[in-house]
């Protein structure tokens, strides 16, 4: 059993350590006779298999059904493998009734069995045994864990509040025969935790490791649910504060990996069953809430070593066992398969790798040492001992693993539409016309306003003043805004360079050349001030075709308006005398922005480049107070163009801050910039050894003001007929970037949201309900027995035509029965009749039938048993003539009197009266 734990911690404390660790004791032992030896104490008990309530059901606690099943297939039947378990077993003054689930979670649908050889694998199989479950004790959910696997016994973890105990069945040694008669269950070895621990403080004969855990409170049962428990000591009310995740369910798919003195331990026969009988206590632990995430692990391969690998090495040396593991298992991994899928080969992908020996490995700050060459994890566990704390560097920056659907994004079809071509974010609007909005019909655009999230579907109905969102995300690849290349993915706007490539750095210069040093434009900038009569439209400035990064501004609030128009004279903007809204304009091929807030100077800006020449005015209606413009316009230059221009780094100004509270991030972004004009241009002209670093600062430290959480509602009480519903509602202040507090209700100043409500309230669907069924008839044999099925109400207090039920779903109203084999057919026999002779020999006839056990004619009966239907028989004749007194003689002319005497055919009245003579007395 000292195996059991001490594996399970190793993969437990590794998966979670990231320090190094030292030396404490060495733990060897040949067999488990030999580790109960040096056990401080250990009590064996038989468990007894009970049902729910704890009445005994049998000694038997192994799985003897031996059900397997191929982990690609359907859902396993409920025949072949018991959902539900339920054990008990006494131990250290206690009894534990064990409520037990069948677990097949933990493994992959795609789980295979691997045997290797010297060679490479020799043969592997993809079928898993239903033994392994999870649970707790009985009446004791939220307080206990149990994890146990009855593959060849119970095998496993019982966690209380106080302590843990691991229980195995016992092997078949002398001490165990004397005590136990296996008639009446077989025994186990059941012992504390604690009591390894207390033994290993005083043996220094170790294998350089330790413990992580030293001691204290099993950590997952460490109760740090999200639900405050706010309780008020001497009048002060105590503010529990905790971190809150709001990341999903995690998923680790794990590579497991036996050597062959594992196999020449437990043999092939048990090795499987061992090593996925401690992953199902991983897996159990690891789905903890303490842990504040749901986290999966999931057994996707399972490799098991019958002999040496020629590039694995594993002795002990930690580091170098740990590097040739890491090679060996990346040599293994499937280069066929994308990360989403399983490959032809059937090979399944894994983030994690971990290796089970019983070596022994020594750790000498060999943590320090892993350094991250992949994104996978990968672990080094010895069986026999506990963990070195072999564990490789996770994610940087206090990122995360990959876990989960992996989906990968990149850039394509990145040329330009053609002219005339619809707009993408159009024709999702569009998609929406044949849709009813509110019981109406609309034409549907998209809306290009402000004030709402760039990467939702936001549209306007076409000849209404009135827009909404159609849709809470785009279709990934629609750009964020017209003005932009940046595109939503999952509803989140991201960065596309120039080159039109996700995530690229490549970005335009000051003449919106992709890549460019800037010199092939001019900047032209220049300041109207002057002074004009008003009540009329001036001329500002001319900007040329193909400008771009245009700039007009007024320097002070006025009441005049910028405006703009064509060469021919066609006001784009504010003309006739006719202020328009601020909002965007397209015009000359661009996009341009006119705004006028309430409190700044109007503005209109245009990225570029403009298709035709425009001229921007003026509608004067009191005193020009100036205005400020600046644009670059295209120029053809031989060569670089300014030979003597120069590029430096830059720090740009300091971003927004990344948080309005609790703790943001501001940035100074470096980019590289002409030395000339300052303008930006691509990183790829300034020297990238003299870059600075990135600044930056944090900032809006003060706590958030607290608001109310509202978790999901749970699961309706009832489908129908009025249920409820709770959801939790806590009172919440965020004081950290990744850390909140709870606080009394009476924090939250807003109105408290409603924690229970009611649900389904419509009334169920009329059911079938069905009355007793009729006695069998006939009373042997098959037959049949009858019921009346009703159409009712949930509530059974009314009854409907049976139309309003599903007729598929109706049972059924006649079954067949037998209430036993019924009577074979027989021979019945009726009274023999009359002799047919009144005197002397005559025959006599009776009636024979074959009738059933009902007296109804059957042909069943057997012929060759059949009695006889009749009979001769014999009628006794009187000595004296019963006529006259006339003598008696034989007719003369018959001659055959003697033979008729002979055959005894004086019987007959014919042959008596024509032989009177010779048949008298006869």
């Amino acid at each position: 059993m000292e195996i059991l734990w001490k594996t399970l911690t190793w993969i437990l404390s590794l998966i979670m350590a990231s320090s190094e660790f030292h030396s404490d004791h060495r733990l060897s032992y040949s067999s488990q006779e030999e580790f109960l030896t040096y056990l401080e104490h250990y009590q064996l008990t038989i468990p007894i298999r009970v049902d729910q309530n704890g009445a005994f059901l049998s000694f038997t606690v192994k799985n003897d059904k031996h059900s397997r099943r191929r982990r690609s297939m359907d859902p396993i039947d409920p025949q072949q493998a018991v959902s539900k378990l339920f054990f008990k077993l006494s131990a250290y003054g206690k009894h534990f009734h064990l409520n037990l689930t069948l677990n097949t979670d933990f493994v992959s649908k795609h789980f295979t069995v691997e045997y290797w050889g010297k060679d490479g694998p020799q043969w592997k199989h993809d079928f898993l045994d239903n033994c392994h479950y999870t649970g707790y004790l009985q009446d004791q959910r939220s307080t206990t864990k149990v994890a146990l696997s009855n593959c060849i016994g119970l095998h496993g973890v019982i966690a209380t509040e106080d302590e843990e105990y691991f229980i195995e069945p016992l092997k078949n040694t002398t001490e165990d025969s004397k005590h136990f008669s296996y008639e009446n269950g077989h025994p186990h070895v059941i012992y504390k935790k604690s009591t390894l621990q207390q033994r290993h403080l005083y043996d220094h004969s170790h294998c350089g490791v330790s413990d992580l855990i030293k001691n204290g409170k099993p950590w997952w049962l460490n109760d740090t649910s999200a639900f405050p428990s706010a309780l008020p000591i001497n009048g002060t009310h105590i503010h529990h504060r905790q971190k809150r995740s709001v990341s999903t369910e995690r998923f680790v798919e794990t590579l497991v990996v036996a050597d062959k003195m594992m196999v020449g331990y437990h043999g092939r026969k048990d090795i499987e069953h061992y090593i996925l009988s401690v992953m199902n206590i991983v897996a159990k632990l690891y789905r903890d809430s303490s842990l504040g995430n749901v986290v999966n692990i999931i057994v996707a391969r399972l490799v098991v070593l019958t002999e040496d690998q020629p590039n694995l090495e594993i002795n002990h040396h930690a580091d170098k066992s740990l590097d040739s593991f890491c090679k060996w298992q990346k040599s293994i991994l499937s280069h066929q398969s994308d990360g989403n899928t399983i490959p032809e080969n059937g090979i399944a992908h894994h983030d994690n790798a971990v290796l089970i020996t019983r070596k022994c490995v020594e750790s000498s700050g060999v943590s320090a040492k892993a350094t991250a060459v992949s994104p996978t994890v990968f672990l080094q566990l010895r069986e026999h001992s506990v963990k070195p704390g072999i564990l490789k560097k996770g994610p940087s920056g206090g990122g995360k693993y990959c876990l989960g659907e992996r989906k990968r994004y990149r850039s394509c079809n990145t040329d330009p539409c053609p002219l005339g071509a619809r707009d993408f974010r159009e024709k999702q609007c569009a998609d929406f016309d044949n849709m009813p909005f509110r019981g109406k019909y609309y034409n549907w655009k998209p809306y290009t306003g402000g004030g709402v999230k760039p990467c939702a579907l936001n549209c306007l109905a076409e000849g209404y003043n009135f827009y909404t969102e159609r849709a809470p995300a785009v279709i990934d690849g629609t750009q964020c805004n017209a003005d932009s290349l940046d595109i939503c993915i999952n509803g989140e706007c991201k960065h596309v360079g120039c080159d039109n490539i996700l995530g690229s750095d490549a970005r335009e210069d000051r003449c919106r050349v992709c890549g460019g040093d800037g010199s092939t434009c001019d900047a032209i900038e220049g300041f109207f001030n002057d002074s004009l009569p008003r009540g009329g439209y001036m001329e500002v400035v001319q900007i040329p075709r193909g400008s771009v990064h245009i700039e007009v501004r007024e320097v002070a609030m006025s009441k005049n308006y910028i405006a703009l128009k064509s060469e021919g004279d066609d006001y784009y903007i504010n003309g006739a005398w006719t202020i328009d809204w601020p909002r965007k304009f397209d015009i000359a091929g661009t996009a341009f922005h006119y705004k006028r807030p309430t409190d700044e100077p109007e503005s209109l800006e245009a990225l570029g480049p403009t298709s035709e020449n425009l001229i921007v005015m003026v509608l004067l209606q009191e005193q020009n107070l100036g205005i400020r413009y600046k644009f670059n316009v295209p120029i053809t230059r031989t060569g670089s163009g300014d030979s003597e221009v120069g590029f430096t780094w830059n720090h740009q100004p300091w971003s927004e801050c990344s948080s309005t509270c609790a703790g943001g991030v501001q940035r100074q972004e470096v980019v590289c910039k002409r030395l000339d004009d300052n303008s930006i241009v691509q990183n790829n002209y300034c020297d990238p050894d003299s870059k600075p670093p990135e600044n930056q600062r944090t900032c809006n430290t003060e706590p958030c003001p607290p608001e109310w959480f509202i978790g999901d509602w749970l699961q309706c009480s009832k489908t129908c007929d009025g249920g409820m519903r709770t959801r939790a509602v806590l009172c919440i202040r965020k004081i950290g970037p990744s850390e909140e507090e709870t606080l009394d209700y009476s924090g939250c100043l807003t109105h408290r949201p409603v924690e229970k409500e009611s649900c389904n309230n419509q009334s169920c669907p009329p059911q079938w309900v069905s009355l007793d069924w009729s006695e069998c008839t006939p009373k042997c044999g098959t037959g049949f027995k009858h019921r009346i099925v009703l159409c009712k109400s949930s509530d059974l207090s009314k009854t409907f035509p049976a139309a309003q039920c599903p007729e598929e779903s109706k049972p059924p109203i006649r079954i067949r029965c037998s209430l036993g084999r019924c009577p074979p057919p027989r021979w019945v026999m009726g009274d023999w009749g009359q002799c047919s002779a009144q005197c002397g020999l005559g025959q006599q006839m009776r009636t024979v039938q074959c009738l059933s056990y009902t007296g109804q004619a059957s042909s069943d009966c057997p012929e060759t048993a059949r009695p006889q239907s009749m009979q001769q028989c014999e009628s006794k004749c009187d000595s004296t003539p019963t006529s006259n007194t006339e003598e008696c003689k034989d007719v003369n002319k018959v001659a055959y009197c003697p033979l008729v005497l002979k055959f005894k055919f004086c019987s007959r009245a014919y042959f008596r009266q024509m032989c009177c003579k010779t048949c008298q007395g006869h």
